[in-house]
């Protein structure tokens, strides 16, 4: 989990690395993030590092004590919450099946007849033109026709009901590039191009944005510019942490505890079923973990390094 890989972070023997990673806890205000702060402050060595932490620290107990929790934001951000509540429980869907079999079986009824009175119809037009002529066999098929017009179902019987709100689907983090919108967000005089580099870095979906959006908020002398890349910072975790929770179950027995507090028992197909765990495989993976704390703030480090040698 992001939340998890974050906090490890902070253990990182690099200096460079655990600010970059105080820095995103703070901006994101994970409070679940508050307790390990408190537990590796006193032993912070480097001066810069306890400052940030500091001011982490701060911001996390303040959103702790308005009960903020990154959960409760992924849940109303994706509107899960929303489908929780207009999702009917188990012993609702199971009396809406009934009721819609029941419609189907009335359908049907309502077509068969409606056959059967168009033959008769049919039938009566033919033989009153046998006797009647012409006109008065046109005038038939008219009245048979407005007749059976007047018993046929409408459309709006055929449609089928319509749920209630549902919420979002979940976006797998990718490794798309971010050079260049990092680039901009730093560098642009622009602060609308600057806020409009924190847009688009939260589009991409890529984790390695976040310590790139949290040096902007703390740092970007623009308050449009720091506001929007606290915004898309916070969007990005979201979004980051939704998917780590419908992939690990997480959200499922989210969505169920939920429901239990709103007096509801979800019926199956209502809760996202996690992916089955893949194959085991015979020594160990090739492919570092998108999420890995090294592979998010790297290239950060990089960045920094650099500027330092152009300084010089």
């Amino acid at each position: 989990m992001i939340e998890e890989t974050l906090m490890a972070g902070l253990s990182h023997p690099s200096a460079s690395v655990r600010l970059d990673v105080v820095r995103v806890l703070g901006m994101v205000e994970e409070t679940r993030a508050l307790d390990r702060l408190r537990a590796l402050y006193p032993a912070e060595s480097d001066e810069t590092v306890r400052r940030a932490m500091a001011w982490a620290g701060s911001r996390l107990f303040q959103a702790q004590q308005a009960g903020y929790t990154t959960i409760d934001a992924v849940c109303q951000h994706f509107g899960v919450n929303r489908a929780i509540e207009n999702t009917p429980d188990a012993a609702e869907a199971e009396l809406l099946r009934k009721l819609q079999d029941q419609f189907d079986r009335d359908l049907l009824d309502m077509k068969e007849r409606q056959n059967v009175r168009r033959a008769g119809t049919a039938l009566a037009a033919g033989l009153g033109g046998a006797v009647l002529g012409g006109a008065s066999l046109g005038a038939l098929a008219m009245a048979g026709t407005m007749l059976s017009g007047t018993s046929s179902p409408s459309s709006a019987m055929d449609a089928r009901p319509v749920g209630g709100g549902t919420r979002a689907p979940a976006t797998k983090p990718s490794d798309a590039a971010i050079e260049v919108w990092v680039r901009r967000l730093r560098e642009s005089s622009s602060p609308e191009q600057r806020a409009q580099a924190a847009l688009e870095l939260a589009q991409l979906n890529n984790p390695r944005a976040l310590p790139h959006l949290a040096a902007a908020f703390l740092g970007d002398e623009s308050a449009h510019v720091r506001e929007t890349a606290q915004r898309c910072g916070k969007a990005l975790y979201w979004s980051i942490t939704y998917w780590e929770m419908e992939q690990s179950g997480a959200l499922a027995a989210e969505m169920e505890r939920r429901a239990q507090q709103l007096g509801k028992s979800l019926p199956r197909d209502a809760v996202p079923t996690p992916p089955s765990a893949p194959a085991a495989q015979a020594g160990p993976s090739v492919d570092p973990s998108p999420l890995d704390v090294g592979e998010i703030l790297r290239k950060a480090q990089q960045e920094r390094d650099e500027r330092k040698r152009k300084r010089l």
